[in-house]
């Protein structure tokens, strides 16, 4: 109902709400890579010079370059600037197109259209290859090297420089990283095998990165102080210094950090950092303790705000918010995909303050108090989709303050009985600020506590896309602030007054809804009498032959592509894709 065809319909129907039928030219600057590039995703950027009416739609296909077949890609968010809180963004058209090769090259065409009018923009850009593997020490750093000789190798560093330690344990404090590489010739900074060259440091940082750019940390690990120090937050693995210059393409890989408060943390501003194939274990455990407290929540797993920034296949335990962004940074083009997180004390994803074209998706998540928590963006588009979350302690979506812009598609939920917002609530989303143009299509929540289903309490809702969901069970359906209190979700759709949408053509909130089974894959999941049980065995939630959600969704380009049958599969595992690989994929090969 809402594929390729559809798109267009979207101008149609907020023209029926009264929308002005334009024929003009449209204020329009040039489309642009919203950003420095990233492995796998291309940000778009398409700046409104005038003024332009809300109801105009923007289109997106893209091919490799040098010819081939277009594809198309997800169609790009009007950002409303009146929406936003705090800092208010500049009207534009903004978009992510995803699951692309990393190094390669790639055309992109954007059509606006308003009325009888329409307008092309093109774009040529490439996305960013991995950096190659190292090539032989040119510096040695020995067995048992006291920290202040460590320091001295460092500081030394010349750009092309691979400087290896030898296996073995090393105590230190503290190190730095002062000397940085060029583009083409990066300071390699590893160990000889990643389980054998240990660097530690009870006391706070291990490494410490200041104002360097082309730096690569390579197969080492980290111990910290294996103790946690509630919100001090003082032992950390890797930190970005943010009292200089911005840092600019660090790599870490294949990085074994434990026993930390925080993992890989940066602030300000730092740009085109890659985080891949890193296993982090933080201080937090899975006990009320920690989970009802604010014990947990200056505990950074990866921390990553900026621009071009992008943590993949990682796996993370023991932290509070195990990927973020943070405040007063400029937080675009951030990318988390295909990190599997195994108890996080807080949010598993807190994109608070991603200002746009963030993406959270293909990420697997067992023991999270929250899922993902918009708290606010400004203005996005944020996206979040094809996501595992089993045993969520409150809610699992948090989306606080006069907020706008977030798009959660195709994700998975299946949780008991919670503490505080999750208590007595499949989901609920308090009366904290007006939610406008957002979407919640494709998803699966499933609740199986004894309490209500569904409390969307805030105001706004229009525009909004809210349609092809499963839910279990049918119960009380609130929405109010915006239509009232239903018992079920049939009510719910029959009597809520119609919304404007955002890019489907629906006007009724609950269109395509079902209610689906208590557990409808073909692995059953077992969880808790309530969300204190911790869940350790990892799930691979793919749906039953006979499951209800199978072929139930709506088909949004770029999220359900490749899709088999009549119709999608709602949740995160999509019938026709490849199921992701999810974590640290070298951590097995000891390298």
């Amino acid at each position: 109902m809402c594929g390729r065809a559809s798109l267009p319909l979207v101008a149609a129907s907020v023209a029926a709400f009264g929308a002005t039928v334009f024929s003009g030219e449209l204020p329009l600057g040039d489309l642009a890579h919203d950003g420095p590039p990233t492995p796998e995703q291309l940000s778009l950027y398409l700046p409104v010079t005038g003024e332009l009416d809300v109801s105009a739609a923007a289109t997106v296909r893209y091919r490799k370059a040098g010819g081939g077949e277009w594809r198309t890609g997800h169609p790009l968010h009007r950002i409303r600037p009146a929406n936003t809180e705090g800092r208010k963004p500049a009207d534009a058209f903004a978009g992510v197109i995803w699951d692309l090769e990393p190094g390669a090259a790639y055309e992109v065409e954007v059509t606006v259209k308003l009325g009888d009018a329409s307008v092309v923009r093109t774009l040529s850009a490439s996305t960013r290859p991995l950096p190659g593997p190292a090539g032989p020490p040119t510096k040695k750093i020995e067995a048992g090297a006291t920290a202040a000789q460590i320091q001295a190798v460092l500081d030394s560093a010349q750009p092309g420089d691979v400087i290896q330690f030898a296996n073995g344990t090393c105590e230190v404090d503290k190190l730095q990283i002062r000397k940085g590489g060029t583009g083409d010739k990066p300071v390699v900074i590893r160990g000889e095998t990643r389980n054998g060259t240990i660097l530690k440091d009870p006391t706070g940082m291990i490494i410490q990165v200041l104002d360097v750019s082309d730096v690569i940390i390579e197969n080492l690990t980290l111990e910290g102080s294996k103790t946690d120090s509630g919100t001090a937050a003082s032992s950390h693995g890797i930190n970005f210094w943010s009292g200089g210059k911005q840092q600019k393409r660090v790599t870490v890989r294949n990085v074994t950090i434990s026993g930390v408060d925080m993992g890989i943390v940066a602030s300000g501003n730092p740009e085109q950092l890659l985080i891949y194939d890193n296993t982090l274990t933080g201080n937090n455990v899975w006990e009320k303790d920690f989970l009802e407290t604010n014990r947990t929540w200056n505990d950074d797993g990866i921390r990553i705000p900026g621009m071009g920034n992008v943590a993949f296949n990682n796996t993370l335990s023991g932290f509070g918010d195990s990927l973020a962004v943070i405040a007063g940074a400029q937080n675009a083009g951030v990318h988390f995909y295909r990190n599997d997180i195994r108890m996080t004390g807080d949010d598993a994803f807190e994109g608070d303050y991603g200002v746009r074209n963030i993406t959270f998706y293909d990420n697997r998540i067992h023991n999270s108090m929250t899922l993902i928590s918009f708290d606010p963006i400004h203005g996005g588009p944020a996206f979040a989709f094809r996501n595992i979350a089993i045993n969520v302690g409150r809610a699992p979506y948090k989306l606080n303050n006069r907020n706008t812009g977030f798009f959660l598609y195709n994700n998975t939920v299946v949780r008991t009985e919670g503490c505080k917002s999750g208590a007595g609530w499949g989901w609920v989303q308090f009366d904290n600020g007006p939610l406008v143009a957002w979407g919640y299509r494709n998803n699966i929540l499933i609740y199986r506590g004894p309490g209500k289903l569904l409390a969307m309490e805030s105001s706004g809702q229009s525009f909004v896309d809210f349609d092809h969901n499963a839910w279990y069970p049918d119960r009380a359906v609130w929405w109010t602030k915006s239509g009232g209190s239903f018992p079920n979700i049939a009510t719910a759709r029959e009597k809520l007054k119609p919304t404007m949408p955002v890019f489907s053509d629906l006007t009724r909130r609950h269109e395509g809804d079902i209610i689906c089974e208590a557990d409808p894959f073909a692995e059953p999941i077992e969880l808790g009498e309530n969300y204190l049980t911790l869940i350790a065995r990892q799930y691979v939630p793919a749906l039953a032959e006979q499951a209800s959600p199978r072929n139930k969704g709506a088909v949004i380009p770029g999220v359900t592509d490749g899709f088999e049958g009549k119709a999608p599969d709602m949740g995160a595992i999509i019938k026709g894709r490849p199921v992701p690989v999810w974590g640290d994929r070298s951590a097995a090969k000891g390298k």
